[in-house]
Order: C-alpha cells, then structure tokens, then sequence
C-alpha cells in the first residue's frame, strides 16, 4: 500500500484531500498544528495516522525513517482577513512550514504536490488566467504576505525537488468551496455570505457586487489533486472552474438557495 503525507490534514482542503486518498487505497500520515483546522475534519480510519506537529517551527522528526511514496504539501496560513491581520506572521510561518516541510523528507519519495494559490497572478490577472502568467506581487500591499509566500514556496520546491531528483507538481486553486470551510470572518466569500444569512445580520457587500469570480467545489479540487497524482510531474497547473459569477449574482443565489 502507498504511503501519503498530507500537510494541514485538519484544514479545508486537506481534509477532504485525506479523505479521498484513503477512499483511493493509500495509507494516508496526517499533520496538522490545528491553527485553523479541526480535529472533527480528520477522518477515523485504519489506513490513517495522524500527527499533532506545528511545521512553522520544526520539522517533523522520525518521518525520514518512513518510506513515502507522495507528499501533499497542503498546510499553511490562509484566509483573507490574516493577510491584512497579520501579515508578517503569515510570510513568515508560510516560508517556514515549507522548508519544515522539505527537511522531514527523504529524497526517495517520488513526488511532491504544493498547494500555491491563484494570489500569485495579482489583483488583476489577465482572465482566463494560464499558467504562462507571471507572477504580481506589490510591496506595498499587506495581502501580497501570503501570495509572496505561495510563490517563494514554489521556488522551495521546485530547487529541492531539482537537487534531489524528486518529481513535483505546483497548483494554483482558485476560490475554491465546500463544506469545513472557515466562516469566522477569516474565511472566503461564500461560506462569509451564508453565515450572514443564516444570523439574520443586514447583508452588505463591499464594492458595487459587479466584480466576477470562479468558484471550485472541493470535491472537483480533491478529485483532480489525486488524478494527477501518476498523470504528469514538473508541471505548474491552476485548478478552477471556467465559468465566471458576479458577486451580486452569487448573493441573489445564496439568497433564493436558503430562501
């Protein structure tokens, strides 16, 4: 049986990440610090291990001595109101639980998957946005932490996969959704819009509603994550949907779904 390691296996997508890997037949290693995940997030399964480790300030001993096929490199700060919070601490502990990361490794394994972000393209990114973008970032704004630290992760992995001989692959998510998603004000737009429904709150937006997005269901992210996994290697791929809501509209959608 394969072995996987999933960093922020408690989070979002991690989570559901673990979930269908185990759903797949691979023994799945765990890690998690519980910043923003969840115990209730981590599945009860046989093929599951799991371990309670904060990689912003160490690295993980004990897994060089185990034989791992894959890495999901899934663990890191997110959410938008931590970007502007605290910045420092996100550049930081992001570029710090990558390197973490890298040094628990052994460098048989056969490939490695980061989770970048979308935030790499900029504010305004040429849409549809391709891979063959470049990365945007502005030393001037606080919300580029986190972007700054998804694209320095990316140069991590790239040059050690380079020197050790190891396979990887770089996604870019773009707005991705789903159930487990944070709504304590540091989440993301959808989960943040039924959460002031539900708490019967005057519904506000910020802006006039016009700008557009793309939203992924995590399911879709999840399913694509683990098809890859013997697919391609070396490769910097965005995951999203190619279909564009304004923000207005996806309200009203909110709005009519809970009625």
């Amino acid at each position: 049986m394969k072995k996987v390691l999933v960093t922020g296996a408690a989070g979002f997508l991690g989570s559901h990440l673990c979930d269908k890997l185990l759903k797949e037949g691979y023994h799945v290693i765990g890690v998690d610090n519980f910043f923003r995940g969840k115990k209730n997030n981590l599945p009860v399964h046989e093929n599951f291990e799991f371990y309670n480790h904060d990689l912003s300030k160490e690295k993980i001993k004990g897994l060089e001595s185990i034989n791992l096929d894959y890495v999901y490199h899934y663990a890191a700060i997110n959410g938008t109101k931590y970007f502007y919070d605290i910045p420092n601490k996100v550049l930081n502990d992001n570029i710090k639980i990558t390197q973490n990361t890298l040094s628990s490794l052994r460098s048989q394994i056969k490939k490695i998957f980061y989770a970048s972000s979308s935030e790499v393209y900029g504010p305004t990114p040429k849409v549809p946005t391709k891979e063959e973008e470049l990365i945007n970032l502005n030393i001037d704004a606080d919300r580029d932490s986190y972007a700054s630290s998804k694209a320095i992760g990316e140069f991590l992995i790239r040059s050690w996969c380079k020197e050790n001989k190891v396979s990887y692959i770089i996604l870019r998510p773009f707005n991705t959704y789903g159930k487990r998603m944070a709504t304590d004000g540091y989440g993301q737009v959808i989960p943040e819009f039924i959460e002031r429904v539900n708490q019967g709150e005057n519904f506000y937006l910020f802006g006039n509603g016009s700008q557009t997005r793309s939203f992924c269901y995590v399911k879709d992210h999840v399913n694509i994550a683990v098809k890859l996994l013997e697919r391609c290697e070396n490769q910097v791929l965005n995951i999203g949907f190619d279909e564009e809501i304004s923000i207005n509209d996806l309200a009203k959608k909110i709005h009519f779904i809970l009625n």
